[in-house]
């Protein structure tokens, strides 16, 4: 329980890290000690864009391949 606890929190800080560095939250220290966060407006949603996408084709050719035949003949019946 503590260890998921511990966990949660690191992960909040690496988070926090992360949006500090990225410049999505701006902190800054006021002359009389206050310190203000700035946010910036985050946009999620998905853009139509064209990419190359490598496609599989199959198609139909005559090969040789290995084959087994058997034949029956009657004089080793028993």
């Amino acid at each position: 329980m503590l260890r998921t606890l511990l966990l949660l929190v690191a992960l909040l800080v690496v988070i926090g890290m992360a949006l500090i560095w990225s410049g999505a939250v701006n902190l800054r220290q006021g002359s009389d000690g206050t310190v203000s966060i700035e946010t910036r407006d985050v946009e999620i949603g998905t853009t139509p864009t064209n990419v190359q996408v490598p496609v599989v084709k199959t198609e139909t050719r005559q090969v040789d391949v290995p084959s087994v035949s058997v034949e029956n003949s009657q004089g080793n019946a028993q």
